[in-house]
């Protein structure tokens, strides 16, 4: 009897991860990618290693696209989407509309769903002056940035004075966002000591909520960051951004301890932005019969950390909650495990 076929939705880490190990065991999969090409957004991240390794993982990536593409029991479908499934677990029928503009009935027998997160437009916290001032970036955009132009001098010039604004969405009521979005104080960290490894004499300063060290030997690297005389964490995330009338970005800001006023300037700012839900995680949880918990993630059984209320679709990486690359790549390892087990049994 033929092993029956695996569909992998979104081409993520976590999706490339889960289509690998399912191959790996021999299984057909279907991996289908709404966006131009497989990678996702860790594909755009930067090395952090400065004189050694910052465990970001971000040099995976790369390597997992490159697998996915090689291997002949993968078939990928970019530009594409899911826009309709039949039949039950087990037994689906899944309708995708490809980059031609046709539509592909695929036979599988088990889903993974992959579909990662969307970044929170950091324009709508406007107190933050991003998308009116030049110079106010996000994480991603100087992620990026650095990757592709190799260092933030080549990509952002002479800067002196950096700051660094955590749970710009996370955690914010106003934007029903009360939970933490887990790996933006890690990132910005292994940023800011990247950064003064180029930058000697560059000043950062590190504003936050609580700080959250999620991860193996987390603490030390943070307990490192702040033995740097250079990098400066403040505790209390500043009222207001702006640049006219100065020629320097002007911060506003309140001493958690004092109350007292502040104002410092800085030459370059980088936001943190939320992890949220992909604007079409409701439609995806409707179209297969699975939940999204509160927070508009896609949600998992409470006995099975991959498992959903359907027998044969699987959730893995920050579609779920939010989660770095390790996470997100264990857990879609468990989930193609699953995936698997569940068609073997």
């Amino acid at each position: 009897m033929q092993k029956q076929k695996v569909l992998v939705l979104g081409g993520g880490v976590a999706g490339m991860t889960g289509a690998l190990e399912a191959a790996a065991k021999g299984f057909e999969v279907y991996l289908v990618e709404k966006a131009a090409d497989i990678g996702g957004w860790a594909y755009t991240y930067c090395c952090k290693a400065t004189d050694k390794c910052a465990k970001c993982s971000a040099c995976l990536v790369p390597q997992a696209k490159m697998h996915v593409e090689k291997n002949p029991l993968i078939t990928v479908f970019c530009g594409s989407e899911l826009i309709g499934v039949s039949g039950q677990s087990g037994s689906y029928r899944a309708k995708v509309n490809t980059n031609e503009g046709q539509v592909t009935e695929l036979e599988v027998g088990a889903i993974i769903v992959a579909t990662g997160f969307k970044p929170l437009d950091a324009a709508r916290k406007g107190e933050f002056a991003y998308d009116r001032e030049k110079n106010v970036i996000t994480g991603l955009e100087l992620e990026q940035a650095i990757r592709e132009k190799g260092s933030l001098t080549a990509a952002y010039g002479e800067v002196k004075s950096i700051g660094f604004i955590q749970c710009v969405g996370s955690r914010d009521l106003a934007f029903g966002n009360n939970y933490c979005s887990k790996v933006c104080c890690m990132y910005a960290s292994k940023l800011a000591k990247l950064i003064r490894s180029e930058l000697t004499d560059a000043e950062l300063t590190i504003f936050y909520m609580d700080f959250q060290t999620f991860g193996k030997d987390f603490d030390e690297f943070i307990k490192s960051a702040k033995e740097d005389d250079k990098i400066q964490f403040v505790r209390g995330i500043p009222a207001k951004i702006f640049g006219f009338p100065y020629d320097r970005l002007t911060v506003r800001y309140a001493n958690s301890l004092t109350g007292e006023a502040i104002e410092d300037k800085f030459d370059l700012i980088v936001l943190s932005a939320a992890i949220t839900p992909c604007e079409d995680t409701q439609k995806l949880a409707s179209m297969l019969d699975v939940e999204t918990d509160e927070h508009g993630f896609f949600r998992v059984t409470s006995l099975n950390p991959v498992g959903t209320k359907q027998p044969g679709v699987f959730i893995a990486g920050a579609c779920q909650s939010p989660k770095d690359i390790p996470q997100s790549t264990e857990q879609a390892k468990a989930a193609a495990g699953a995936a698997v087990k569940f068609l073997v049994v």
